[in-house]
């Protein structure tokens, strides 16, 4: 049914994308599916990441937030499973909606975080804002208490 799922990975929760790969991994094997698995950072243009680190660091940090997004890959994927794996740098939510855009994607399947109201106003949510811009079918997953 689905061509090209997408499963975006915050690597500071990464047990949270879990039940969204399992879900992912379904389209995979039943029809398919192409998986790519994305995650964002901060990038250098952010005032915060500039202030703090040489264009230098940064290059090795994003290097190592690829790695990490591999390892993690390895670890949680079937070794038959070969998902395209990408690290981008920007605005979590436009960043996911630009890659749905370019890349043609059907499904995103992706975690939902529980946040109070305040935190909502404060922070948004990435999942939200996706589910709003995307020109695909968004699945949003709650996490358990």
């Amino acid at each position: 049914m689905f061509k090209k799922v997408l499963v975006p990975i915050d690597l500071n929760e990464p047990a949270f994308a879990e039940q969204a790969l399992l879900l992912a991994l379904r389209e995979v094997k039943d029809n398919g599916a192409e998986l790519h698995m994305l995650t964002v950072v901060p990038g250098f243009t952010n005032s915060f990441v500039a202030a703090y680190f040489s264009e230098k660091d940064h290059n090795k940090a994003v290097k190592e937030i690829a790695q990490k997004l591999q390892d993690y890959s390895h670890k949680v994927m079937p070794a038959e499973v070969h998902p395209t794996l990408r690290v981008y740098e920007g605005s979590p939510a436009e960043t996911i909606v630009n890659y749905i855009d370019s890349k043609e994607i059907n499904l995103v399947i992706m975690p939902a975080h529980h946040r109070s109201k305040i935190d909502e106003f404060l922070l948004g949510s990435v999942s939200a804002r996706v589910a709003e811009r995307a020109k695909c079918s968004v699945l949003l997953l709650k996490k358990n208490k």
